[in-house]
């Protein structure tokens, strides 16, 4: 019996000593680098979150937070990171890059314009390309970037500046001509040649109406005619500022994808 209970407070001890261990802070850290390393950042920062803070584990979560779209998460624990520590630029490149994907543009240039480290210029003239902000001279623009970049940076630049718009009174004047042409005028083709045979139907069944002394269907058509062709007018110009928003949806898509293709411009 005695030997029984020896036996059983040995496993016990030896179990216990085990699972300790699975929770020692070099095991957390093990397991917090491999659900990193196989892009499980959620689990990853609350891992990390267990164990003592330094600056490569902020870091560590910072990055875990961006990825999964917690951005005022990441960025407290990017500025948590020393000034003097191996980490700290990678940080702030970091620590920007954040501001951008979170849309805190007001914030982003507000931090870099009193910045005096001439190397985060190149977020601040991204932000200008994402918001209604007055852009720089293009050379200006460019400088901050690497030459092989220049090309199509140049190209988002001169789309922003000069975006193929159109116009919403031009629409409206063209519709108000020719029924419909407003609308083809933004590229909706189908719309456009649909309002024109509606508002000539009318019109010419109140005409044909009217020819054959039937006043009172003349005049119904005629009020159907008027309201399709006023309404025709107001949605070419609707058109058009649908069509321009567009516009942006695709820069602002296109610029995404050529930032994240290009990391912001950080090295991996």
């Amino acid at each position: 019996m005695k030997k029984y209970f020896f036996f059983l407070l040995l496993f016990t001890s030896v179990n216990a000593q085990k699972l300790n261990n699975l929770h020692s802070p070099e095991n957390i850290k093990l397991f917090a680098d491999h659900l990193f390393s196989e892009k499980d950042f959620l689990r990853a920062a609350l891992e990390y979150e267990k164990l003592p803070e330094d600056d490569s584990i902020n870091f560590k979560i910072a990055l875990s937070y961006q990825a999964i779209e917690k951005y005022d998460a990441a960025l407290d624990r990017f500025a948590k990171i020393n000034y003097e520590s191996n980490l700290y630029h990678i940080s702030q490149h970091q620590y920007f890059k954040t501001l951008l994907l979170s849309e805190q543009h007001d914030v982003l240039q507000r931090k870099i314009i009193i910045s005096e480290n001439t190397d985060y210029q190149k977020y601040l003239y991204i932000s200008y390309l994402f918001t209604s902000d007055k852009l720089p001279g293009k050379d200006e623009f460019l400088k901050s970037f690497p030459s092989n970049e220049k090309v199509e940076l140049s190209f988002f630049y001169e789309k922003k500046k000069n975006p193929p718009y159109k116009s919403s009174l031009t629409a409206g004047l063209l519709s108000a001509l020719i029924p419909g042409s407003g609308k083809i005028y933004t590229g909706r083709i189908g719309d456009g040649i649909t309002s024109f045979i509606t508002v000539s139907l009318l019109s010419f069944l109140s005409y044909n109406n009217f020819t054959n002394d039937h006043d009172f269907r003349g005049w119904l058509f005629a009020g159907l005619g008027f309201f399709f062709y006023a309404g025709n007018i107001y949605g070419s110009a609707v058109s058009a500022e649908i069509y321009n928003s567009q516009v942006d949806y695709q820069f602002q898509k296109k610029l995404k994808e050529y930032l994240e293709q290009k990391n912001y411009f950080i090295s991996e």
